[in-house]
């Protein structure tokens, strides 16, 4: 039986490969034809037109650039450098003058000592009186060759109300200035600055 079947076998092959055309043939024959359709966007916005106002018509468009020339071969590297590297001036020949800060003298260091001329009873803060709070404040101040206070720096603090109140007066000081070799000069001096209670 199993050579009836290998005999038959290319029989059965060429009847199912014909029984497939003509499967294909018919269902080409009798499915019907499609078309394909236009496509059509979908616009949900209304599109309108606007007039320009006169100044917009007025407008002209801007010219083209200009269109970029063809290199030419140089003659040598000089003429390329020359042609292509512009001198940049960074302006480094003038030079700032440098800022000098003046020399700060010790009290004790210098030759006349500055004087007090004008002095600023500093204002007694309020909540620093209502909690009863009184000392002093060690204050460090630069004096310039004019005499003014120029700088200050609390040493020993008593209470921030008090030192800020301390340090507003003694900027409104002045003072004689200090002198070194017949000429005025910046000095640092310590001064305290006394808050008391009036009984």
């Amino acid at each position: 039986m199993n050579n009836d079947l290998k005999e038959r076998l290319p029989f059965h092959n060429k009847l199912s490969f014909l029984i497939a055309i003509i499967a294909c043939i018919l269902a080409c024959l009798f499915i019907p034809k499609t078309r394909p359709r236009k496509w059509e966007p979908k616009v949900d916005a209304v599109v309108r037109a606007i007039q320009l106002p006169p100044q917009m018509q007025q407008l002209k468009e801007p010219p083209p650039p200009p269109k970029p020339k063809m290199p030419v071969a140089a003659e040598s590297e000089k003429e390329i450098e020359a042609s292509t590297i512009d001198r940049t001036d960074f302006g480094f020949e003038k030079r700032p003058p440098k800022l000098t800060t003046p020399e700060v003298y010790e009290f004790w260091a210098v030759e006349v000592k500055p004087q007090l001329k004008l002095y600023v009873e500093p204002e007694y803060p309020e909540l620093a009186r209502k909690a009863e709070i009184e000392g002093t404040v060690y204050l460090e101040l630069i004096i310039d060759t004019s005499g003014r206070v120029i700088n200050v720096k609390v040493l020993q603090s008593l209470n921030e109300l008090c030192d800020q109140a301390a340090m507003r007066a003694a900027r409104k000081w002045k003072f004689s200035p200090a002198q070194q070799r017949d000429r005025p000069v910046c000095v640092k001096v310590h001064q305290p600055v006394r808050f008391r209670l009036k009984e």
